[in-house]
């Protein structure tokens, strides 16, 4: 691995020569890193022993939006130490830092923002590997639910930070299913699961069996791992288990009636993310495999919305022929009990008026794009009402005259 990395570097270092021949040079003054690459060793159960990795190649890169790539390599000393000297070039917002490899796992830097590097910021700290399982801590655990979608879906973000206490780099184990370096369950309802941009790459992440697993390897210190995906909104109230505990685990929830029920969960002030509102309930020193409910209300949604629109449009349909047909029916009684005396209402039931409200009648019915059966009935049985009573009309009319 050594072997290509210094032959990528060397390439790439070619092409950034060539590449920073033509460009516009935004920062002339030269720059240098001076620092070492050390293992830690345990002693008496302790990490105090230091022991210096020798020989170790150390690669300085530069990512900008101009170009990117190793741009020079050293060997460390008897001591572990190594120099590197470089001129900044191209785009100003350029990033460098330093690189090593060590049991096949790379280690960087901060980084290097100063012209003179050197102390902690320069150092690279290396760990020997093992596939062997043991406990992570979960410092914090953020849980955080959307509003419900169209689909009838909340989108549920999960963030971890988990810390790796060891001396030890943690990578997955061998042979074709190899042990994760870490995982955690997630909803047995949780559809479409994806890697959030972070610290580790898509392909690290897999999600079978109702659990998150995370191939990539984990070296000691605090890494954040993050993902998301969906559950129906039918799974609420959620029940779930607090995977590994947590120093702190925060629910974050945009439903404004969303309530947490659990052990030390709290709710604290909303917070307010990218204009969006959220309620807050935290909790703190959360035991493993602790129990809490999340519960939220059902919601309204676009695809609700219409559904409701759809109803209410539907009621108001119905709601029109009731009130026609009570119209209707008080001014047919009048008629046929005064229908000599009073004349002049006639009109309220004259064939005329009764041809415009079976036109009124249609013209709404026409505007429904997918009535129910029940829409239907109504119109088919008002509409022979008002063709009846526009027959008798018309009669009364006839014998009138």
């Amino acid at each position: 691995m050594t072997t290509r990395l210094r032959g990528f570097a060397a390439a790439c270092l070619a092409l950034g020569v060539a590449t920073m021949l033509s460009a516009q040079t935004v920062d002339a003054q030269a720059r240098s890193v001076d620092g070492r690459v050390r293992r830690p060793m345990a002693q008496g159960g302790d990490t105090t022993g230091m022991g210096p990795a020798v020989g170790q190649w150390v690669t300085l890169h530069r990512v900008g939006k101009d170009s990117a790539g190793p741009i020079d390599s050293v060997r460390t000393d008897a001591a572990g130490r190594y120099r590197l000297r470089y001129t900044p070039w191209g785009a100003s917002d350029a990033v460098y830092f330093a690189s090593t490899t060590y049991g096949g796992i790379a280690y960087f830097t901060e980084p290097l923002k100063a012209p003179a590097v050197t102390g902690e910021d320069a150092e690279l700290t290396v760990f020997d590997t093992t596939s062997r399982a043991f406990p992570m801590a979960i410092k914090g655990r953020h849980f955080i639910v959307s509003q419900i979608d169209s689909a009838q879906m909340r989108t549920v973000i999960e963030v971890f930070e988990v810390s790796n206490d060891s001396l030890l780099t943690r990578v997955a184990g061998p042979g074709a299913a190899p042990e994760p370096t870490w995982s955690v369950a997630i909803p047995a309802s949780a559809i479409d699961v994806r890697a959030n941009e972070g610290e580790f790459s898509p392909e690290t992440f897999a999600a079978t069996n109702g659990r998150v697993a995370v191939y990539a390897p984990l070296a000691p210190g605090i890494k954040q791992i993050a993902f998301s995906y969906k559950v129906p909104g039918s799974s609420f109230p959620l029940a779930m288990r607090a995977d590994g505990g947590a120093v702190v685990f925060e629910v974050l929830l945009e439903e404004p009636k969303g309530t947490v029920k659990g052990k030390g969960f709290a709710a604290v002030d909303p917070v307010s993310l990218e204009g969006r509102n959220f309620r807050r309930f935290l909790a703190q020193d959360v035991e493993p495999d602790a129990e809490l409910i999340i519960d939220l209300p059902s919601a309204a949604t676009p695809g609700r919305n219409l559904y409701i629109a759809g109803l209410l449009v539907a009621v108001g349909f119905l709601m029109m022929l009731a009130l026609m047909r009570s119209s209707q029916r008080t001014a047919a009684s009048r008629l046929r009990d005064t229908a000599n005396a009073q004349a002049a209402r006639h009109d309220d039931l004259s064939s005329e008026r009764l041809a415009q409200e079976i036109a009124a009648l249609d013209a709404n019915y026409a505007r429904q794009q997918s009535p129910s059966e029940a829409v239907q009935k109504a119109y088919a049985q008002r509409r022979e009402e008002l063709k009846r009573a526009l027959a008798d009309a018309m009669a009364t009319e006839t014998a009138r005259k």
